[in-house]
């Protein structure tokens, strides 16, 4: 256990903005920080950092703390280890007191440990086989200058060689002291049939991971001759450091250049990010040849909204990923990209330019990715009409990604222009698409807002939750409509009963409705049991509330008939009510938070500027939600 006062001495030296800033874009609110919280998904910022109390605040899922609390909370640490890697970069000593009585607790972090030193020794044998013996400075010293690496650049990525020998590691590392089982868990070595062990990464030039706060994660080896049969690369499987969907190459290196051009350019290789760092462009990262992941995408978002993709000269190997840019639109980001020459790639273009001759390029050559997108699809159709309206919906499910109605519009428009289609035909094809997407966007805000309402910790007053029509119009769906299809993977009926179950605080005051969610709380049924059930049930009154629920309805007023207005009918539209249903009952959960912190501005031993930081965040929520329910219209 580490003394309480080393750890007071520690928090009073640390800069919390700095080591917040290290994973998340800040910025200045008045003697505070915001941005985006790194521990949730949200739209709207919540997430705050008070210097002067040394401390972080999320409004949104209600975590919070010092440094320490932070890094355990964003990299997976424990207390001491966070403790130690602040110690580290600040320059404490920590003294520590006695042991913790936890078996379990300490058994975790010695494995984590006992990892992190295994492939720290390992980083170090590599570098040093590369430069101080023989077989690294005559085999892979050349191949790295070949490349055209410097001696600065092979030291700041510390790259390495690893023999031919199967075993020169191996042999090294548990001749020092390492563990076959921790050195086998860290990725390093593998396990013949006979129970022997053999190097993962012999005879290849090594990448080392690092991750966003700089800590090594694994390795990837690369095979050095072309003629070789072996694969390309072997990469560090994931162990309990490295997670390869978190994973970005040179996010550590770039970060600070990232934030500091407001801009991150997007390329796949290893080799493609040290040339062009060496070049003087070090806002750039890789992917490592996967797919993007969502949450590769929401590292990117912690520094930057502004994606600019380097796409190599390859026409199949672009379409292959044009999916995966979907996801970077989806989340609010800004694309462009940039498709290089036939045959190039960043790596080898940017050494054939230059530096200052590729960074013009880059800019003069990048483009919006939903144009690009159009223009390569397109040329490949030629007169062929059914082929062209492939293209052309293939094009608007990219379009329909983007959640800025105005980008939007104008997207749609150039689109109708590049494809030569007709404008308003290209919006009726758009808006079936929207119609899906908000469906989905809809849900996930109904998460967003039951993750604060459930956090918050505060117990709502029944009585002020007065108005029942919501409620019974949500069992009136689940009659008329719980064997329906809601998605590829569940009934209509499986949605509303997840949410119901899932949120504690979610109140029905109409006396049937709170008797059938207690019936799903407390699992009356296996399975939804259909419509059946209710109306034909045992208990009278339930089997007459079914029968008055399922007879009830509205009807449309003439002037709307007379007028040609169109409204959607239930039997189109009820998926939207459900969302909507939702929405409005933790709409009433967000009225009562935001009487709550009202309250609380009364009491004199309140933080005055927190509680208004949480209001202006539940307003914009409230808002948000209000919005979002006004705008469906329901008939029956």
């Amino acid at each position: 256990m580490i003394s309480p006062g080393s750890i007071e001495q520690l928090l009073n030296a640390v800069v919390i903005e700095d080591v917040v800033g290290d994973y998340v874009s800040l910025k200045r609110s008045g003697s505070r920080y915001k941005g985006l919280c790194p521990f949730h998904d949200e739209k709207t910022p919540s997430f705050i950092v008070s210097p002067g109390m040394g401390i972080y605040k999320c409004f949104g899922c209600q975590k919070g703390g010092n440094a320490i609390q932070f890094l355990m909370e964003i990299d997976n640490m424990s207390y001491p280890e966070a403790a130690k890697a602040l110690a580290a970069r600040y320059g404490i000593e920590l003294i520590e007191t006695g042991n913790r009585d936890d078996d379990e607790y300490r058994e975790k972090q010695k494995v984590r440990e006992s990892l992190q030193a295994a492939l720290d020794y390992a980083a170090g044998f590599f570098e040093n086989q590369l430069h101080d013996e023989v077989e690294g400075k005559t085999k892979a010293m050349p191949y790295f200058k070949e490349r055209g690496y410097t001696y600065e650049t092979i030291r700041k990525w510390r790259l390495g060689y690893s023999p031919e020998d199967w075993e020169a590691f191996t042999l090294k590392a548990t001749k020092q002291g390492y563990k076959s089982e921790n050195l086998e868990l860290a990725g390093l070595i593998k396990k013949r049939d006979n129970g022997s062990f053999y190097d993962l990464y012999r005879n290849r030039v090594i990448f080392p991971l690092v991750g966003v706060s700089g800590k090594l994660l694994g390795f990837a080896g690369r095979k050095m001759s072309s003629t070789d049969p072996a694969p390309k690369y072997v990469n560090s499987p994931e162990t309990e450091l490295y997670k390869k969907s978190d994973f970005l190459y040179g996010i550590f290196q770039a970060k600070n250049a990232i934030k500091k051009q407001d801009k991150v350019y997007l390329t796949e290789g290893y080799t493609d990010v040290i040339t062009l760092h060496q070049a003087g462009i070090e806002n750039v990262v890789a992917s490592s040849g996967t797919a993007l992941t969502p949450s590769q995408i929401k590292l990117i978002r912690r520094f930057t909204p502004n994606v600019t993709v380097l796409y190599d000269g390859d026409a199949a190997g672009i379409k292959a990923s044009l999916r995966g840019i979907d996801l970077l639109l989806a989340d609010d980001l800004n694309v462009r990209v940039v498709s290089l020459p036939e045959g190039k790639d960043p790596d080898s273009y940017c050494s054939k330019l230059g530096g200052e001759a590729f960074s013009d390029y880059l800019y003069s050559e990048e483009q919006n990715f939903i144009l690009f997108k159009a223009k390569l699809l397109l040329s490949e159709c030629g007169d062929d009409p059914i082929k062209k309206s492939e293209a052309i919906r293939d094009i608007l499910q990219s379009v329909a990604c983007m959640n800025d109605a105005l980008k939007r519009n104008a997207m749609s428009q150039e689109l109708a222009r590049v494809c030569k289609i007709d404008e308003a035909l290209l919006a009726a094809e758009l808006g079936k698409l929207l119609r899906s997407k908000n469906l989905k966007n809809e849900q996930d805000f109904i998460k967003e807002v039951k993750q604060l309402t459930t956090a918050s910790g505060i117990e709502f007053p029944r009585e002020e939750l007065t108005d029942v029509h919501q409620e019974r119009a949500l069992f009136r769906i689940l009659l008329l409509h719980g064997d329906e299809t809601w998605d590829e993977n569940s009934k209509v009926s499986d949605f509303i009963i997840k949410e119901i179950k899932e949120d504690n605080q979610l109140l029905f005051n109409d006396e049937m409705c709170a008797l059938l969610v207690a019936q799903i709380k407390f699992g009356v049924w296996d399975k939804w049991p259909g419509q059946s059930y209710f109306t034909q049930h045992s208990n009278a009154d339930i089997a007459s509330w079914a029968a008055g629920v399922l007879s009830s309805g509205y009807e449309l007023s003439s002037a709307f008939a007379d007028n040609f207005i169109h409204v959607k009918k239930e039997e189109d539209n009820f998926k939207n009510e459900i969302t909507a249903v939702f929405l409005y009952l933790r709409k009433k959960k967000l009225d009562n938070l935001i009487k709550h912190y009202t309250l609380l501005l009364q009491d004199p031993e309140t933080d005055v500027s927190d509680t208004l930081e949480m209001l202006n965040y539940l307003n914009e929520l409230r808002s948000r939600v209000s919005k979002d329910i006004g705008g469906v219209v329901f008939t029956i």
